[in-house]
Order: C-alpha cells, then sequence, then structure tokens
C-alpha cells in the first residue's frame, strides 16, 4: 500500500440521489487519485455509486435520523466509524450534507483527522450555523449564501461544479423549434421550489392568447413526501385547461438530455442554497431563468447566461418568459455566454482542485503543530 497517498473519507447518509449526492460525486471522480486514495460511506445500495468512476474503498453504513437515534444507537455508529477511520490510517473526513457532520464531528475528539464539512443547505437552525462549524477545521460552502449563515471564521466558499464530460454532445433543438417555446424546471416536487408560480406565470401567456408552449416540470416526490403539493398543482393545471402544455414528466435518472430539449430553464425556488440544475443547463447551452433568492444569483452575475426575477413575482417572471417567446432577447448570445463560463468558472477540474488545496492547507498545518508539539 503506497502510503504517500493521502487517505481521504466521503460521508454520505442519503442512498437516493439530490442535488447533494451528484455534487459529491462529480468532486470523487475528479480527486487526484495519484495523491488521494478515496474511501465512501455511505447506505449499501445507494443508487448512486455505479455513477463513481475512480477506484474508492466503500465502507456501507447507514446513518439514521438524529432525532431517532440519539443516544446508544447514535454512539454505536459513531465508534463503528471511529474504529474503521483508525484502521485505514485517515488523514481527512469530509462530511457531506446535513446529517453526515452531525456522525463526523465527535471524531475531533476520538482521531487526529482532520475534519471537513461541505455545507450544502441553508437554515436558521442555531445547531448548524453556530456550534456544528466549531467542530470542523474547514466548512466549505456552495454559495456566499450559505456562507453568510454560518457565523464562523473556518468557512471558505467553494462554488459546485458540472463534469465537462457530459457536455460533449450539444442541443438537440434549434431555439423555438417548430415555433414552440419549450420550458424546464427541474428538481425535487417540493413547495419551497415554488413550481405553483411557474405554473401561473405561463398560464398568463395563455391568457394572452399565445399557446405555442410547454413547460416540463420534471422531479418527483420520492424524497420529501410531497403528494399533496404535487396533486395539488395536478388538480390546478387540469382547472386551467393546459394539459397538453404543462407535462409531469416524473424523475429522469439523465436530466441534462431533456435539458438539451429546451429553450428555457427556470429554477424560482426560495432560498435555494446554490441550484445544481442552473449550471446544468448552461453546460448544455440553455439560458436560464431564477428568482433573486439564496444562491442563484449569484451563478448568473457570474455567467451572464440567464435572467434574474424579482424574488416571487409571477407578474415579472411572465413577462420574461414572453420576452424569450416573442424573440426580444439575443438568445445565441445567452447560451454562449452561459456555456463558455460554466465550462470555465464551475468545471469540475477547477473545482476539485480548489477542494484539494483546502486539504494540502490543512495538512500543512496539522504537520506544524505536530513539530512544533
Amino acid at each position: 500500500m503506497d502510503k504517500r497517498k493521502i487517505n481521504v473519507m466521503f460521508i454520505t447518509h442519503a442512498d437516493k440521489k439530490g442535488g447533494a449526492e451528484q455534487s459529491l460525486i462529480h468532486l470523487i471522480n475528479y480527486l487526484d487519485t495519484s495523491k488521494y486514495r478515496i474511501f465512501l460511506l455511505s447506505p449499501e445500495n445507494a443508487e448512486y455509486l455505479g455513477e463513481i468512476r475512480t477506484e474508492y474503498q466503500h465502507f456501507p453504513l447507514r446513518l439514521n435520523s438524529i432525532k431517532k437515534k440519539l443516544g446508544f444507537g447514535y454512539l454505536e455508529t459513531v465508534f463503528r466509524i471511529k474504529s474503521f477511520v483508525t484502521k485505514n490510517h485517515m488523514d481527512i473526513i469530509h462530511a457531506n450534507g446535513w446529517r453526515a457532520p452531525w456522525y463526523a464531528a465527535p471524531l475531533k475528539f476520538l482521531t487526529k483527522c482532520k475534519l471537513v464539512w461541505h455545507h450544502r443547505d441553508y437554515t436558521h437552525l442555531k445547531m448548524f450555523n453556530r456550534v456544528l462549524p466549531r467542530f470542523f477545521d474547514q466548512v466549505i460552502c456552495i454559495s456566499h449564501f450559505v456562507a453568510n449563515s454560518i457565523q464562523a471564521d473556518n468557512k471558505t466558499i467553494i462554488y459546485n461544479g458540472v463534469d465537462p464530460e457530459l457536455a460533449l454532445t450539444m442541443k438537440t433543438r434549434r431555439f423555438m423549434e417548430d415555433d414552440t417555446l419549450v420550458i424546464g424546471t427541474f428538481g425535487r416536487i417540493v413547495e419551497w421550489k415554488r413550481y405553483h408560480l411557474m405554473i401561473e406565470a405561463v398560464k398568463k401567456l395563455a391568457d394572452n392568447k399565445k399557446y405555442n408552449w410547454k413547460l416540463l416540470i420534471v422531479g418527483d416526490t420520492s424524497v420529501d413526501g410531497s403528494d399533496s403539493y404535487f396533486n395539488d398543482m395536478i388538480q390546478k393545471v387540469n382547472e386551467y385547461g393546459l394539459e397538453d402544455n404543462i407535462i409531469f414528466c416524473g424523475y429522469r435518472k439523465k436530466p441534462l438530455e431533456l435539458m438539451k430539449e429546451c429553450d428555457l430553464t427556470i429554477n424560482f425556488s426560495l432560498n435555494e442554497p446554490f441550484g445544481r440544475v442552473i449550471i446544468e443547463s448552461m453546460l448544455v447551452q440553455t439560458p436560464v431563468i431564477v428568482s433573486d433568492s439564496g444562491g442563484a444569483p449569484e451563478i448568473i452575475h457570474q455567467t451572464k447566461g440567464g435572467f434574474i426575477v424579482k424574488d416571487g413575482d409571477v407578474e415579472e417572471l411572465y413577462q420574461t418568459i414572453q420576452r424569450v417567446y416573442d424573440h426580444k432577447v439575443n438568445y445565441q448570445e445567452l447560451s454562449i455566454q452561459g456555456h463558455t463560463s460554466v465550462m470555465n468558472d464551475f468545471n469540475m477540474n477547477t473545482i476539485a482542485r480548489k477542494v484539494e488545496n483546502t486539504y494540502h492547507l490543512l495538512l500543512a498545518n496539522r504537520m506544524k503543530s505536530e513539530t512544533a508539539g
């Protein structure tokens, strides 16, 4: 075994793939395996394991809800992780998301590992914003919006990235081919994503006698169990008589293939921590409309590949869609600018090097401390 490699173990609780897991997969795939030996703690049959292309060692372990398992079950899991970490001479523990850090935090006192928390969520809870960061040597925040919620000095901002290999083929249709504007919105079906406001905005197109459009709602309720919200949307679409225009596509394993068929995508979420689907859309040269909320506007400001609409403003969202529908925007410029910026600034080759630099600084500081000691 090559002792010169740095042992890094990623920890995640999820068995289904959301944005946080997709970001983690990309990071694992793009770490320099000539320098790092990779370990992954996740549920045994996590659905995304087959997407990891690089060599890694799997530690199958389910991390149950802290609320349900706080006590002996929680401590038993922590000590199982500690045993694995010690046995495999781990250098860095990299906790992903919102549940994993609660299991990683005690390792600060049980091991000599450097602890990294990849913070991908936004919350008002003081335990997340003030207490939990103190247990980690570094907190990586995926946007300035997320970082601003953390009251700690040990934070850095590294945006999520896209896998450039997914952009080998570009758009599959010309802008408004067949004189139809195809709009896509992608993600979990949950109320804070505000699909209902998008429905109200496109209804205004129909109210103004404009019918050459489709809205594709891509996602399902499997993660959040928000079936009542989903059913309310279906009922509303039926009431408006827009069943032929608004299509519920369900979950897609390869959403980028459908993004290529869209002329425009929308992310109108409330306090979106980042918005992975935004950079994925630009990756396939599809411009994006975002709400001026959360971390999403940061992406548009940097890439110039879309539009920022006043938070929650249905009328302004409608007006922006109408401008695209009426060919009153420089569509080609938006497409090219967004794609070029994402390939340069959000490329996983670049993002992975930033994470590796974080590791390097932490380990360098550890060596200085050990030498001083």
